[in-house]
């Protein structure tokens, strides 16, 4: 090819081709985007579609149970209520806060209604189609209603929590007051920011309140045994009209105060890191007497027969004493603050 005319026509074909090859890459279709994963969906085991989490509602549902049936449930917020009644039914009411469901774990073999169950409701977080459940419920005010002889454990976060007229009762929140009323077989009740009181109930008790007060009045054993145990870190325990015969009391900086019956062969231990003791009992009481104090004094206006003492200059003093023929124990004990003994 030595025409001219013919490498010159060449060179025009080329150059054709070369600026030819962009504009037929731009006319190819171009890679579709990879279609958006869709979540909650698993192609081995696919997940149930579950009711959408709506948070703010207002809903109530029961159920019919054995009417010993045990309830659990957790509470994050809201003003918690609890009450007994003489039907074998649980029904929940919650004003503006999650929908909720019952998760029955197990029947009764005598009667094969629900025996065991959890209040589960699902996360208020959540939307959509695939709400995701959790184990705690919310709302502004929460209803509970069950039969007199059933048994309820409750864990909350920032929850008032009131209970009346139920066999037995266990409370573990974190901030939160807790209200216990006419308790048959025995109450836990635990809080880390609120007070503790409870009233007309029987059974072995435990009660803690970290920055509270614990308050107690007439309660008693439900059997031989039963024990009143009462403690709190930065608050006062008060007890009034207690029919227990072990009683065991701790605070590390509040007062403790007792007032009612010291019955007989019973043990009582009441002691303050930081505070003082007053206990108000009958006359005619009969028990012995340890009461060990630092910074502070002893005081009584009962007949008290001292039988040793220990009141030198020193880090502790220690006296001991009989009201009566000594029947009971009573152990009073304070680091720095007063101990008093005294009638009604």
């Amino acid at each position: 090819m030595n025409n001219p005319i013919a490498k010159i026509i060449l060179r025009i074909v080329a150059v054709s081709l070369f600026a030819a090859i962009p504009m037929l890459v731009q006319a190819q279709p171009s890679m579709p985007d990879p279609p958006s994963r869709v979540y909650g969906v698993s192609k081995k085991a696919p997940l149930p579609v579950l009711a959408p989490m709506t948070g703010g509602d207002t809903s109530e549902k029961s159920i019919a149970v054995d009417k010993n049936v045990n309830l659990s449930l957790c509470v994050t917020q809201g003003s918690l209520k609890v009450n007994g009644w003489d039907r074998s039914e649980i029904r929940v009411f919650v004003k503006d806060g999650a929908k909720f469901g019952f998760n029955v774990q197990l029947k009764s073999p005598k009667t094969n209604m629900p025996a065991l169950i959890n209040l589960t409701g699902l996360d208020a977080k959540t939307k959509g189609k695939y709400a995701v459940p959790t184990e705690c419920i919310w709302g502004d005010e929460i209803e509970i209603d069950l039969p007199v002889n059933a048994v309820i454990n409750i864990k909350g976060q920032e929850t008032t929590t009131v209970i009346d007229t139920v066999r037995k009762a266990t409370v573990k929140t974190i901030g939160g007051s807790i209200n216990l009323r006419n308790i048959a077989e025995g109450a836990v009740a635990v809080t880390y920011e609120g007070d503790v009181t409870v009233e007309s109930s029987t059974g072995a008790m435990s009660l803690e309140s970290t920055n509270g007060n614990v308050i107690v009045f007439g309660s008693g054993p439900s059997e031989i045994g039963d024990q009143f145990k009462a403690k709190t870190n930065s608050g006062n325990v008060n007890l009034q009209k207690l029919d227990y015969r072990q009683v065991d009391v701790t605070s590390i900086s509040g007062s403790v105060s007792y007032n009612g019956e010291i019955l007989s062969g019973g043990s009582y231990n009441l002691s303050t890191s930081n505070g003082s003791i007053r206990m108000s009992v009958p006359v005619d009481t009969s028990c012995q007497v340890v009461a060990s104090y630092g910074f502070g004094t002893f005081n009584y206006d009962l007949p008290l027969k001292i039988e040793t003492e220990n009141i030198m200059e020193g880090p502790v003093k220690r006296v001991v004493g009989k009201l009566g023929t000594g029947g009971a124990s009573v152990r009073l004990t304070t680091n720095s603050g007063s101990i008093v003994i005294k009638k009604p």
